[in-house]
């Protein structure tokens, strides 16, 4: 048995919190796998956290002392916007424009819609302060911050709120304002958390720096409340690693450091999945990727081209603009529990509204009654009615049937039809998710695989493959679990970026130089104070790119050398290919402004070792049981061969038709198609020709 000191530099552990359950997943050196789910507890994450941890660790038989890793993704700053219960804030701007956030942008949700009720801002019209100062376009200060009255205005501001945001005009040429706020805020009252756009965002658009700034603001109390809670839970039970914290991007920052950055955490659910899909196909020598997670209420997908996980920083929650690196997802209201409804013109519609957890499908016998996904799945033969969660919740083939009877009517169809086409309905909803990410990006599916997983995930991945000919599956040895692994399969991670507005014909090249030479400085520093030696950290550059004129700009990976002409032309000359790669054309011959530098360092984590399992000792398995089940092939029910996947060993084939289940999801292999079992457990499933 190895000794205690070896175990600790090894034992790595993951905790994802969802809306029902926690997932826990624990590996070792060997690459051993313990995973667990509890339920989730609303009222106080950290309370399910606690609890999964020490069922994991009794179950493998591990001390807390001997946690090295310890990572987490989160939604507790994404929930507190979502439902409005984060932190009373004020908000202090350049007087004059106060009302930024209310007037937003003109962009209409519904375009001949005149009556929209536009989303409400964080902070309310009263908690706005109008502070005199100007800075000007290209840093000059205009006029100084004001001292008469300034002393006033910050103790209204501070009165009885939790947090207060800065954002004064062109404060990303020149924070020296923003700065002198923050120092007078913090003599005020040391205790209070102030953000400031210079820190949080020093980019240009006034009314996304201000909202990203709003929205830092608005969860850094709740966050850091819940992150302290936490890690002194951690403490009490002996387990004194770091809390690793998931960011939006998909790296990792230390609990300490992240609730003053909660901003970057608002998104920190989603990165875990795109993630354990990257990893997935990398064991797989795959770097070309659809990540396909179909959970209870959302489906998101993702793509991976040559092994790098498309960004974005494009993103909204709850309808407010939030500019932070994150992973470029897209998410549809299709899951297991999306309701399925007639709509005016007779048409069946699938979602976007669910059942949830509470009441669930009909088929839970919860008290929910609307037809579900998950009802149609279990009618279709394809779920197993005494084997949902391991067992853990029987499923009730009758009352699914009698929720899919009544819309059957409607439509004169047979219950079983009526199912088949809740499923086709759904499956065309996420197959235009993923057209999203690839064809409108510029992409070809039929040049990716498709790693499917989340609880409903690998129920319905191979439909989806066959409509975009994508040629093959990997479904993860876990894949209800498989958020957990993206957490433990990523590295430190630190970001940050200036704008600069310059033209790419004659740009000021020190200017950029010294520019990429601050931000690396930065994170190098922030880096080295969450442990990572200096000669570890690796550090790539970006730059943002438009045409002159251009509303958007296209991101680019630069290299890192002395910027020169030279350094420019190249930079233009790929702007020009990812442009005519995504948008069917490239205005060679057009001025091209860089609006951004950004830089991103990385500290490497130890590179997690693949799980390898049994060989199969008879390569064509012999099934648990057959039961019926409805495939499109064959227009019909037919009796179908049940496997039970931990039965399977490496090498194992399973020809369709056929299912395949296992705690945390079911696997349908179609007609035509067959499954093989990977060395570390992954099933690939191709046609056959």
């Amino acid at each position: 048995m190895p000794s205690q000191s070896r175990r600790k530099e090894s034992i790595r552990i993951g905790i994802d919190v969802g809306g029902t359950f926690t997932d826990v997943l624990l590996i070792d050196s060997t690459g051993k796998r313990w995973h667990v789910k509890v339920r989730s507890t609303p009222e106080d994450s950290s309370k399910g956290v606690l609890n999964g941890l020490l069922k994991i660790l009794n179950l493998a038989k591990i001390k807390p002392n001997a946690v090295r890793y310890l990572l987490h993704g989160t939604t507790v700053a994404t929930n507190a916007v979502l439902q409005r219960k984060g932190a009373k804030i004020s908000l202090l701007v350049t007087k004059g424009f106060e009302d930024i956030l209310e007037i937003g942008r003109q962009q209409r949700p519904t375009l001949y819609d005149l009556f929209v009720e536009r989303i409400p801002p964080l902070v309310p019209r009263n908690r706005i302060f109008g502070v005199e100062e100007r800075i000007q376009a290209n840093g000059a200060v205009y006029t100084p911050l004001a001292k008469k009255e300034l002393t006033k205005t910050l103790k209204s501001a501070v009165r009885n709120v939790e947090g207060v945001a800065v954002c004064l005009l062109f404060a990303y040429q020149n924070p020296i304002h923003e700065q002198q706020l923050l120092s007078q805020l913090q003599h005020i009252n040391s205790d209070l958390p102030v953000s400031i756009s210079s820190e949080v965002l020093p980019e240009y658009r006034e009314y996304e720096r201000m909202s990203t700034t709003v929205l830092n603001a608005y969860v850094t109390p709740v966050l850091t409340r819940y992150l302290q809670r936490l890690d002194e839970a951690l403490t009490d039970v002996g387990i004194n690693t770091p809390l690793l914290v998931m960011q939006s991007h998909g790296g990792v920052l230390q609990s300490r450091l992240a609730g003053t950055q909660a901003a970057r955490l608002l998104f920190s659910g989603l990165a875990g999945g795109t993630l354990g899909g990257k990893y997935t196909g990398q064991v797989m020598n795959q770097d070309n990727i659809i990540t396909f997670d179909m959970g209870g209420t959302s489906t998101d997908v993702a793509l991976i081209s040559n092994g790098k996980i498309r960004e974005t920083a494009e993103g909204q929650i709850g309808g407010l603009p939030c500019r932070v690196p994150m992973t470029d997802v897209e998410t549809v209201g299709a899951g297991g529990g999306s309701i399925a409804w007639i709509d005016e013109g007779g048409i069946l519609r699938v979602g976007p509204h669910s059942a949830g957890a509470d009441p669930g499908p009909a088929a839970y016998g919860t008290g929910g009654q609307e037809p579900t996904v998950t009802d149609a799945n279990l009618l279709l033969g394809r779920l197993n009615p005494d084997y949902f969660l391991g067992g853990e919740l029987l499923l009730h083939s009758e009352l699914a049937k009698l929720s899919i009877q009544e819309l059957a009517n409607k439509l004169s169809l047979s219950p079983e039809n009526c199912a088949f086409g809740i499923v086709r309905v759904v499956n065309a909803n996420m197959e235009r998710a993923i057209r999203v990410v690839s064809i409108q990006r510029g992409f070809d599916p039929r040049d990716f695989v498709l790693v499917a997983f989340g609880g409903a995930g690998p129920m319905h991945a191979w439909a989806l493959a066959k409509n975009l000919g994508v040629p093959r599956v990997l479904v993860p040895r876990a894949p209800g679990l498989h958020s957990t692994l993206g957490l433990l399969a990523t590295n430190l991670r630190c970001d940050q970026s200036q704008t600069v507005l310059e033209s790419a014909t004659s740009p000021d090249f020190r200017r950029i130089q010294k520019v990429y030479q601050q931000l690396e400085t930065q994170l190098r520093d922030l880096l080295r104070k969450q442990g990572v030696p200096q000669k570890s950290i690796s550090i790539q550059r970006f730059t943002d790119l438009r045409y002159e004129g251009q509303a958007y700009e296209i991101t680019l990976q630069v290299p890192r050398g002395r910027i020169s002409k030279a350094w420019m032309q190249e930079v233009v000359k790929a702007f020009h290919t990812r442009h005519e790669q995504q948008y069917g054309f490239a205005a060679t011959e057009a001025p091209v402004t860089i609006v951004n530098l950004q830089v991103i360092a990385f500290g490497p984590m130890p590179t997690l070792k693949p799980a390898e399992i049994e060989p199969q000792k008879e390569l064509s398995p012999t099934p648990q049981m057959t039961r019926p089940v409805f495939f499109e092939e064959v227009e019909g029910v037919i009796d179908t061969p049940i496997f039970e996947r931990t039965t399977l060993g490496q090498g194992a084939v399973i020809v369709g038709p056929a299912i395949i289940e296992q705690l945390d999801s079911t696997t349908v292999v179609h007609p035509k198609t067959r499954a093989v079992v990977s060395r570390g457990g992954n099933l690939v499933l191709e046609a056959i020709s």
